[in-house]
């Protein structure tokens, strides 16, 4: 494969508590759980991104620059893959039939979705394939952010000041924040809550 950059659209869809909730919980019961929840999550991503992989408990995909019809349907399959999740992980804590921890646990878990846009380069090794570029590290920084500290916020979407200005949507319905990491300086960045989100539309 030819190692040519490209720019398009990059994201993690990342579920929140997955730490706690294998360390505290039944192991076998936590990843089936895990499992059916990250199957419903690409599920729903790959209707437009390519899946380049899963990192444990979060989905990697990206999906170059002029595939992306319009801002509103990035935003949309942000939505219904948070609703698809929500959805799943009521309906598997609910047909639990054994009191174990993980089964209990499940309400705990949520979903982060991070979003960026920059280069990449496709690699593939051995029919392997991976993302490399200095922007995958970035998106995969942003993982580590300060999100949840400064709002309570465990199910939230974040996009980089660089994918908005690109799609060209409006800032206004979004808290801007300011990360920092070593050797990557400041990044704006802008934050929206989706479990609100979902809450309004189950209404």
């Amino acid at each position: 494969m030819e190692r040519k950059t490209q720019t398009g659209y990059l994201m993690l869809a990342d579920i929140s508590g997955y730490t706690s909730f294998v360390a505290k919980t039944e192991i076998e019961h936590a990843e089936k759980a895990i499992s059916i929840l990250l199957e419903a999550i690409i599920e729903k991503i790959r209707d437009m991104f390519t899946i380049a992989k899963l990192e444990g408990d979060a989905v990697f995909a990206y999906l170059p620059e002029d595939q992306l019809p319009n801002c509103n349907a990035l935003f949309e399959l942000i939505d219904n893959t948070y609703l698809t999740f929500r959805d799943s992980a009521k309906a598997l804590h609910g047909q639990a039939t054994c009191p174990c921890k993980a089964c209990q646990a499940i309400p705990t878990l949520d979903l982060k979705f991070l979003v960026h846009h920059g280069e990449y380069i496709l690699q593939q090794v051995a029919g392997i394939k991976d993302l490399l570029g200095s922007d995958v590290t970035l998106l995969h920084r942003l993982a580590k952010n300060r999100v949840s500290e400064s709002t309570g916020w465990q199910g939230y979407v974040l996009f980089t000041n660089q994918t908005l200005e690109c799609m060209q949507a409006s800032k206004k319905p979004f808290i801007q924040q300011t990360e920092t990491y070593e050797h990557l300086g400041e990044v704006e960045t802008y934050v929206l809550d989706l479990r609100v989100r979902y809450e309004e539309i189950k209404k």
